[in-house]
C-alpha cells in the first residue's frame, strides 16, 4: 500500500456506459482536458475560467462574496446557469451539493467525506440520466491534494477512473492563492459535472488548508 499515493501517472478510462447528469450535450466522445484557472483579481476568489489545451473555453464559473453560503454558479458559453455549488456554513462540513441551473429546487449531486478519519476520500451521489439509476462515484485525494482520481463505483473492485484534477503549479501563481487545475475527462463522462467536481476538490483543499 502506498501511503502517499498520487493520480498522477495512472491512465483514466471510458465507463462501460454514458454517464450523463446535466446535459447530454456534455458528455463527448473524446477525451477532453480542460485548465480551471482562478481569476487573480477577483473579489471573491472563487471565479475560474475553464478552457481547454488550445484555449477553447468551455464553461465560466463564478462565486458569490460576502454571502452567508459558499455558492458558486457555472455557466456555458451562452451565459446561461446550468448548475450551482453550494457548501453552506453551519451544515455538517464536508457535505456539499450540486444544483440544477442557479435555484436549490432540483440536486443533480452531493459531495461527503466518507468518514472523519479517512479525510481524503469522498462519496459523490448522482442520477445518472444514461441508466435511470441512482450511482455514485469514488473520489479519492491524495495526501498533499495535488491529485484527486474520480472512480466509477469502487477504487478496490476495480473501478474505471473515469476523470482526474491535478494541480499545477505555476511560478507566476507562486505569491497568490490562485491555483490552476487540470481535469482530465473520460469519453462518455458529463464534462460539465466534472468541472463542478473538480470545483468541490478545491473547495475542500481550501478547507483542510484553513
Amino acid at each position: 500500500m502506498r501511503f502517499f499515493k498520487t493520480y498522477d501517472d495512472d491512465p483514466i478510462n471510458p465507463p462501460k456506459n454514458d454517464i450523463v447528469v446535466v446535459d447530454p450535450r456534455f458528455v463527448f466522445r473524446m477525451p477532453v482536458t480542460l485548465i480551471l484557472r482562478e481569476k487573480i483579481f477577483c473579489f471573491s476568489g472563487d471565479d475560474f475560467s475553464i478552457k481547454d489545451l488550445n484555449d477553447v473555453e468551455y464553461f465560466r464559473c463564478k462565486g458569490k462574496a460576502l454571502s452567508i453560503r459558499d455558492k458558486k454558479v457555472l455557466y456555458d458559453l451562452y451565459q446561461k446557469p446550468i448548475l450551482n455549488i453550494q457548501h453552506k456554513i453551519f451544515t455538517m462540513k464536508g457535505n456539499i451539493k450540486i444544483y440544477a441551473d442557479n435555484e436549490e429546487n432540483k440536486i443533480l449531486a452531493t459531495v461527503n467525506k466518507k468518514s472523519f478519519i479517512s479525510v481524503k476520500k469522498y462519496i459523490v451521489e448522482f442520477y445518472n440520466q444514461a441508466t435511470g439509476k441512482n450511482e455514485y462515484f469514488d473520489m479519492k485525494c491524495d495526501f498533499f491534494s495535488f491529485t484527486c482520481g474520480i472512480f466509477y463505483g469502487h477504487e478496490k473492485e476495480g473501478a474505471p477512473m473515469v476523470c482526474k484534477v491535478t494541480k499545477k503549479l505555476d511560478v507566476k501563481l507562486v505569491f497568490t492563492t490562485q491555483e490552476n487545475y487540470y481535469v482530465q475527462i473520460a469519453p462518455g463522462v458529463d464534462a460539465a459535472l466534472m468541472v463542478a467536481i473538480a470545483i468541490c476538490f478545491d473547495e475542500y483543499k481550501n478547507e483542510d488548508d484553513k
